[in-house]
């Protein structure tokens, strides 16, 4: 007989709902995405903190490490100029820095002065300072107007700034130190230099240095308005060796030249031998234009006070005894007064 298969009973499997209960955690296909990071604003992610002193420079330029005796009037020049200028607390900060000797370089050059300035930074900062330099014309008028001052020449010559230097440009309009913040132009790599407001303190602190520079070394105010000093001088010898022309002075007496036609150019020395020192009466022919001159001692004014000290005034004795020839002069040229031999 053939066999029975056994029959296993099924089962009854329960029968899932398709909404999971409440209390049943739902299982996802995929993990749910991380939540972003917080980042850090750009600010504090680019920028350092910066130290609250500056960092400190071996052997940097400083004030009183330069000798301004020289000339100190110049050094209180522009040390007024920068206190117009600059606010309270980028002269503070500008002037303690150029006591510290923060500043790491600076030269005199192409017409510049270009510095650097260590501050609170990692890396120093790039400061200029520029003066408008002369045109070519004004340089030719403040040539030739020091070549007529004998007193401007003989100084600048031997290397010696005057101090009433600003009386020779005065006339010609023009200024040899500034005298307003308009007059330099102060630029600077740091962020808080701008055009409106250009006077930082890495400016401040190059101007005090240059005021004690020029103080030691006057004539470098002339390479920064675009006359270097030796181009000046040289300028200077040559217009002082070349008689006067032009618009400069002219001597006081002046010979008139159709005498000598008058007195005939065939006459010989050897006739005149025994009366070449006899004033004759043709001396009254010679013209020599003897009158009263529209400006008092100007040559005395030109050379300005004597350095000279004694018990009276060297200038006024001076004065005096022009005045004394001045009168005995103007009697002998009147007419009919002799010619004295």
């Amino acid at each position: 007989m053939p066999e029975k298969k056994k029959v296993t009973p099924k089962r009854d499997l329960p029968v899932q709902d398709s909404a999971p209960p409440a209390n049943r955690p739902q299982v996802r296909a995929t993990p749910p995405p991380a939540p972003p990071k917080a980042q850090m604003p750009q600010r504090f992610r680019t920028q350092k903190r910066e130290a609250e002193k500056p960092r400190r420079v071996r052997g940097g330029v400083k004030i009183g490490s330069l000798d301004g005796t020289a000339a100190g009037w110049i050094r209180q020049r522009v040390a007024r100029l920068v206190e117009q200028a600059a606010t309270g607390e980028a002269l503070r900060d500008g002037t303690e820095y150029a006591e510290l000797g923060q500043t790491k370089r600076m030269t005199f050059e192409d017409g510049l002065v270009r510095a650097s300035v260590q501050g609170r930074g990692d890396k120093p900062y790039a400061v200029t300072l520029e003066l408008e330099h002369f045109e070519p014309d004004e340089r030719g008028q403040i040539v030739r107007a020091m070549a007529e001052q004998a007193v401007y020449a003989a100084k600048l010559l031997s290397g010696e700034m005057p101090a009433n230097v600003e009386d020779l440009f005065a006339p010609l309009g023009l200024k040899l130190l500034p005298t307003e913040p308009g007059d330099v132009t102060p630029k600077c790599s740091c962020r808080l230099w701008s055009e409106k407001s250009p006077w930082c303190k890495h400016a401040v602190c190059v101007s005090m240095l240059v005021g004690e520079r020029l103080s030691s070394q006057p004539f470098l105010v002339f390479g920064l308005r675009g006359l270097p000093a030796e181009d000046l001088l040289e300028s200077l010898r040559d217009a002082r060796a070349l008689p006067s022309t032009g618009d400069g002075p002219t001597p006081v007496y002046r010979a008139h030249a159709p005498v000598t036609e008058e007195l005939g150019a065939e006459a010989k020395a050897d006739d005149s031998l025994d009366r070449f020192w006899t004033a004759g009466p043709e001396l009254r022919r010679v013209g020599t234009p003897v009158d009263r001159p529209e400006v008092g001692h100007l040559l005395l004014r030109r050379l300005g006070p004597s350095p000279i000290e004694g018990r009276f005034p060297l200038v006024g004795l001076l004065a005096t005894c022009y005045e004394l020839i001045g009168e005995a002069a103007l009697k002998t040229d009147e007419p009919g007064a002799e010619a004295e031999g």
